[in-house]
């Protein structure tokens, strides 16, 4: 649980722009994917960020969607603050 969360937030922040997939087999993710739907209802979790974790109940509608991702979520941090090789400065 605490790696996806973790993949998740990296996809807010711009390290990443990847769909995190969920095979939900049976249903087996199904209160999972309802706290993230509760979150965006209650104000915690912004829609568009809902749209970084994508479900299906099969493999093969999973990974189409996957490939049909594209990020609709506005990054907190900007991508370059998370290269590297750049040397961080700082403002006074």
């Amino acid at each position: 649980m605490e790696e996806l969360l973790e993949v998740i937030t990296w996809s807010q922040l711009g390290i990443h722009e990847k769909p995190i997939g969920l095979l939900n087999i049976d249903g087996y993710y199904d209160c999972l994917l309802g706290l993230f739907d509760k979150g965006v209802e209650e104000g915690f979790i912004k829609p568009s960020a809902r749209n970084i974790v994508v479900s299906a109940t099969s493999a093969k509608e999973l990974l189409e969607k996957m490939e049909d991702y594209v990020p609709t979520h506005n990054q907190v941090a900007p991508s370059r603050s998370w290269n590297t090789d750049e040397p961080v400065t700082r403002s006074s």
